[in-house]
């Protein structure tokens, strides 16, 4: 019987982004999957949420990156800078920076079953024509975050030949760990709904919990190297519904005031500037004003759910009580 017998090894793979909102979350989900987590990390001394769980640690960057075990099953691309004070960051770290990594994996010969490359919907931009966004609409990015995340699609596409890739573009995501939505959680908690003085525009949001899910779905499917799909809610919402779910959650009775855009836009340039003195990249500009000022930011989504089974688990009321409960315990509301 020697021989008859083998050990089933587990799942490697490699992790960017690890210590940030969304790759904290997956690195979690993985676990709980009993995978083998290896996570490049900038600063070993910084490990944030992901200190003390049992992964590997490999400190470097994109454009330093270390050597790398053999035998790693998938990577997770899901590092990338949502906010700068200075535009050519987004570009090093989401354009260049990809290329960077894509070349280093090419180079140490790195050779996984796939490469699951996290995007954003703002790659493609907002719905021009009132119809949701699929796959096949022609990109047209209106911010510089959402241009370099699209010309990180195309550099990750010129590998689609070396390794299997695909791309997941992302809708608005919240979540515990999240900054993004918490200024807006926080004017919830005084009883007031901030609300533009004009048509709620539709957004497609993504509960981080979710998110994940289909993330790891993407790695067990058969897939075309170069499938790219829509990761949503299947059904758009507007920020009114999102700031409801949250009143409901904190017991709030909400007073919902209509804040003209021009007023938005001032705020925006007024964050901006404050923050470009204080060397800190800003939650709210003027890119921000300029997605907020879109009607439709709706993703059709039926293409991750027929081709990766992916299907939200939890209702938008579920995912915000579970985000402000998160919020809460951990004194940030």
């Amino acid at each position: 019987m020697e021989g008859y017998f083998h050990t089933i090894l587990p799942m490697k793979v490699l992790v960017t982004g690890g210590t940030g909102f969304i790759g904290s979350h997956l690195i979690e989900l993985l676990l709980k999957k009993n995978v083998e987590v290896h996570a490049l990390v900038r600063n070993l001394n910084n490990p944030r949420w992901i200190k003390g769980l049992n992964i590997h640690f490999l400190e470097g960057d994109f454009f330093s990156l270390p050597s790398l075990p053999t035998g790693i099953d998938y990577v997770f691309h899901a590092a990338g800078l949502t906010k700068a004070t200075k535009t050519a960051n987004y570009y090093t770290v989401n354009h260049q920076g990809t290329a960077s990594f894509f070349e280093s994996l090419r180079s140490q010969k790195i050779l996984p079953k796939r490469i699951i490359y996290l995007s954003s919907l703002a790659a493609v931009g907002p719905s021009s024509d009132g119809k949701p966004i699929q796959e096949t609409t022609p990109p047209h990015p209106i911010t510089p975050y959402g241009k370099s995340k699209l010309m990180g699609e195309i550099e990750a596409l010129k590998f689609k030949d070396v390794f299997p890739i695909t791309i997941l573009r992302i809708g608005a995501v919240f979540g515990p760990r999240d900054t993004d939505f918490l200024l807006y959680f926080k004017w919830i908690k005084r009883g007031i709904l901030p609300s533009l003085a004009s048509k709620p525009r539709q957004l497609s949001l993504c509960y981080v919990k979710d998110l994940v899910e289909a993330v790891y779905l993407s790695s067990q499917k058969e897939l075309e190297s170069d499938e790219i799909f829509n990761i949503a809610n299947p059904d758009p919402y507007n920020a009114d519904a999102v700031g409801e779910a949250a009143g409901l959650a904190l017991g709030k009775k909400l007073r919902k005031v209509r804040i003209p855009l021009p007023v938005i836009y001032l705020s925006a340039l007024i964050s901006e500037i404050a923050n470009k003195f204080r060397k800190s990249p800003s939650i709210f500009d003027r890119n921000k004003f300029k997605d907020m000022e879109q009607k439709s930011w709706a993703a059709d989504t039926r293409k991750a759910i027929q081709r990766l089974s992916f299907h939200t688990q939890y209702t938008l009321q579920e995912a915000v009580q579970e985000t402000i409960e998160w919020y809460l315990e951990n004194h940030w509301l």
